[in-house]
């Protein structure tokens, strides 16, 4: 397998390189140049086999390899942590701190780095029943112990206990190292036999990228179990990959189901907030099971706010009005002059009178507003300037229909 040694020799095979390329070739980061450089810098200063020249970094001649060793970053754009271990040792996680900020959430690198062991779907192939959405919710269905979500240093710590049990539980298999990892995480699942279903392999082939819900219906037409999706195509399509331990959850769903229906939503928070209400009207007939969800205002999440994200019709925007702790309601504005000034006036309104939202739709809504903050478009309802900034966005200055999150 490609150690981290290894890509970054690669590399700069071709010719010298700066740090923040080095970053974004071989160690597949993104984010500011100067926060995705440290990270490079600080792996690279440990290489025998590299040196600096200059603004570049560039091979020594015959050099050998360091230690085996793999590489986990969390970083944001001002923030950037390291951790690694060498020699295969994974329980000796050695932390450091490139860049730091008092406020902030990491973005834990869950995905695998080029080349790498990919960790999520080795989780997954070793649990296949579990939701392994991201190394928080790994750590939750594992009953690990995992790192505040405010302390990049925690979650790199959640990272390596995820390395750890899924090495102990590989082990069990009599799986060890790790190209026998990463070929047991890799390996392709076979496809489920559709003829006894009531579609094919071209509708789920041409079911839509975005998120939305679906619905599995059986024989008689009822349906029995719904869910969301960031990209429809890829997690309907999922539960028609045999698992190497098929549950009874599984189990059950592909023997029962017959149809699908979809829905399609312009965010993942419309997805989340949809589910939930079919999961709510149609409880009786369902096999989900959902914890209730509890109120709990993010602590990132400031007193009022104006999200922007898309709608699922790429005519509007769907512009999120949000009191913490209190309301949360969704408008579709009419990407056109009279639909900004429409909604300006809507959000004054919203914010001037005191009306409550459903408490686990609010709940919901803070959850994954307060996790995808960095990433939204947002504006102060208090703005003095709100209408031009909230046509500045619409009009794309911040925000394409087409990117859904």
């Amino acid at each position: 397998m490609p150690t981290l040694d290894v890509l970054l020799k690669a590399a700069l095979a071709a010719g010298p390189k700066s740090s923040a390329a080095l970053a974004r070739e071989a160690l597949g980061l993104s984010g500011p140049e100067a926060i995705v450089a440290k990270v490079a810098e600080a792996a690279l200063a440990k290489a025998s086999w590299a040196e600096r020249d200059g603004s570049l970094w560039r091979l020594k001649a015959e050099a050998p390899l360091d230690e085996e060793s793999v590489l986990l970053v969390a970083t944001e754009a001002d923030r950037a942590v390291w951790a690694d271990w060498s020699g295969n040792r994974l329980g000796e996680i050695k932390i450091s701190v490139i860049a730091a900020l008092p406020k902030g959430r990491a973005a834990i690198a869950f995905e695998a780095l080029p080349g790498a062991l990919p960790l999520r779907a080795l989780c997954r192939a070793l649990d296949p029943g579990r939701a392994f959405t991201t190394a928080a919710r790994a750590a939750e269905e594992w009953r690990l112990p995992h790192g505040a979500g405010d302390d990049a240093a925690g979650a790199l710590h959640t990272l390596s206990a995820l390395w750890e049990r899924a090495r102990d539980l590989a082990a069990e298999r009599d799986v060890h190292g790790f190209e026998a990892l990463r070929e047991f995480a890799e390996r392709p699942r076979p496809r489920l036999d559709l003829a006894p279903y009531r579609f094919d392999a071209e509708f789920l082939s041409t079911l839509p990228e975005t998120p939305g819900t679906y619905r599995f219906l059986d024989g008689g037409g009822s349906v029995f179990y719904v869910g969301k999706a960031r990209n429809l195509r890829n997690r309907v399509a999922s539960y028609f990959l045999v698992p190497r331990q098929p549950d009874a959850k599984w189990l059950t769903i592909t023997k029962r189901l017959r149809e699908i229906e979809i829905s399609i939503a312009g965010s993942e928070l419309e997805a989340l907030l949809h589910e939930h209400r079919l999961i709510r009207e149609l409880r009786e007939g369902l096999i989900n099971v959902q914890s209730a969800a509890h109120p709990r205002p993010s602590r990132r999440l400031p007193e009022r706010s104006i999200f922007i994200l898309p709608s699922a019709d790429d005519a509007c925007a769907a512009v999120w009005l949000h009191r913490r702790g209190a309301a949360l309601k969704r408008l579709d504005v009419r990407l056109s002059p009279r639909g900004v000034k429409g909604a300006s006036d809507a959000a004054r309104a919203f914010f001037d009178a005191v009306r409550q939202t459903d408490a686990e739709e609010l709940a919901i809504g803070e959850a994954w507003l307060g996790e995808n903050i960095a990433a939204i478009a947002r504006l102060d309802p208090d703005s003095p300037d709100l209408d031009a900034s909230l046509a500045g966005i619409l009009k794309g200055d911040a925000f394409s229909p087409g990117e859904r999150r």
